[in-house]
C-alpha cells in the first residue's frame, strides 16, 4: 500500500488508514467498520465492508443491524470516506460474527483479503479460518468457532458443516 497518495499528493504513510476493527478515539472508542477511499486515475481503491453473521445463520451489512457514525473527508477528486461503530453498539451484538472484507487496488494489482472476529465481552475476538476453498457450488470459508462448530460462508450465505 506504499503507493497510496494522501489529498495532497504525497505518498501516504504506512497505516495512516484506519484499518479493520482498528480503535478511533475522538468521539470517544469507536471500531471502523466500513471504509471508501479512492485516488489516482486507474481505479485505485481502499475498501472495507462489514457484515454481521448471527447465530441463526442470517447475514447482513453492520450498518443495517447497528447505529454507526459516518465520517467523509472526500476531496475534490477523490473519496474518504469511514464509517465507525461505538464499542456499547459493538457490545449489542454479543454472540455475533463480523465478517471483515478488505479490498484493495492498486494501480497494477488488486487483492481481496477475508476476516473473521467473534463479539466477545464487547471485544473482537479474531476466528481462525480457511479461506478460498471450492466445491461444486462455487468458492466458500470455513470458519471455526470457539465451540468446534465449523461454518460455511458463501457470498450467497451460511451454512454449518
Amino acid at each position: 500500500m506504499s503507493d497510496k497518495l494522501t489529498s495532497t499528493g504525497q505518498p501516504a504513510a504506512p497505516g495512516s488508514s484506519p484499518t479493520p476493527g482498528e480503535l478511533k478515539s475522538g468521539q470517544g472508542e469507536e471500531i471502523l467498520v466500513w471504509k471508501k477511499d479512492t485516488w489516482g486515475s486507474f481505479g485505485q481503491h481502499d475498501n472495507l465492508y462489514t457484515f454481521v453473521i448471527f447465530p441463526d445463520l442470517t447475514i447482513k451489512p453492520i450498518f443495517e443491524v447497528a447505529q454507526t457514525r459516518h465520517e467523509n473527508r472526500d476531496s475534490s477528486k477523490n473519496v474518504h470516506r469511514y464509517t465507525y461503530i461505538s464499542r456499547a453498539e459493538l457490545s449489542k451484538l454479543e454472540g455475533c460474527i463480523l465478517k471483515f472484507v478488505h479490498d484493495y487496488a492498486s494501480s497494477r494489482k488488486r487483492t481481496v483479503e477475508v476476516s473473521y472476529a467473534m463479539v466477545v465481552n464487547g471485544d473482537l475476538v479474531t476466528l481462525e479460518c480457511t479461506k478460498g476453498l471450492r466445491d461444486a457450488q462455487g468458492f466458500f470459508d470455513e470458519v471455526k468457532l470457539p465451540n468446534g462448530r465449523i461454518l460455511i460462508v458463501r457470498k450467497e450465505g451460511v451454512g454449518v458443516k
